[in-house]
Order: structure tokens, then C-alpha cells, then sequence
């Protein structure tokens, strides 16, 4: 006594199908959920300042200033600027350094030959 396939197919059919409660509550939860979002949506946009000319204006919060404790572990800032990058810059640093240094030797040697002409000989 094989069991007919309409009525299996029928059957699994039937068992597939939602009561009208299930349904409806399902529904109702799912409008729900969408009104809040869309509540939400439009106190979002009501929020957003918007200029004379129709555009919308962009705000900046600032972060609370962190503890001692965690503004050790932050990383170090980085310069905005690179120093150097082109070679020629290096090249002009490294002359305008040597010429400084070869400024200040020619001060010192004269200095020092200024003492050596003020030093008399003293006998004791």
C-alpha cells in the first residue's frame, strides 16, 4: 500500500503554509521595527544643518582629551612634513652645515690667535 504522490506533495504543502496569526504577527513585528528606523531617519536629517545656499553643513566633534595612562600607549605623531626629500635638498643642507662649521673655525682661529698676542711671559 504505496502512498500516493499528489498526496504527499499535497500534504507538504499544506504544512509548509503559515496560520493567519503567525503571519500577522510576524508582519506586525516587521512594521514595527521598520517605523522605528524610519523614526530614527527622519530625526537624523532634521538634525543636519543646512546653509543659505542648500547645503548641508558638516560638523566636527572633538574626542574627550585622553588620561596620561592612555596617551602613553598612542602612537607618536608623525611630521606633517618631510624633511629633505628631494636630493638637492639634502645637497644644500649638507653645504649650508660645512659652510657654517668652516665659519665657525675661522672665528675660533682667530680667537685663539688673539689670546696667544695677549699672553705675556710671566716669571714667578
Amino acid at each position: 500500500a504505496a502512498v500516493g504522490g499528489g498526496r504527499v506533495w499535497t500534504e507538504e504543502h499544506r504544512a509548509q503554509q503559515v496560520e493567519q496569526a503567525q503571519l500577522q504577527a510576524s508582519v506586525d513585528i516587521y512594521m514595527q521595527h521598520f517605523d522605528e528606523r524610519s523614526e530614527e531617519e527622519k530625526r537624523r536629517r532634521k538634525d543636519k544643518v543646512v546653509d543659505d545656499d542648500g547645503f548641508e553643513v558638516v560638523t566636527y566633534k572633538r574626542k574627550e582629551k585622553l588620561t596620561v595612562e592612555e596617551d602613553q600607549f598612542q602612537k607618536p605623531k608623525k611630521a606633517k612634513e618631510l624633511q629633505d626629500f628631494y636630493r638637492f635638498q639634502v645637497r644644500e643642507k649638507k653645504r649650508e652645515e660645512l659652510a657654517s662649521l668652516r665659519a665657525k673655525f675661522e672665528a675660533d682661529k682667530r680667537r685663539v690667535a688673539a689670546m696667544k698676542a695677549r699672553r705675556t711671559f710671566r716669571p714667578v
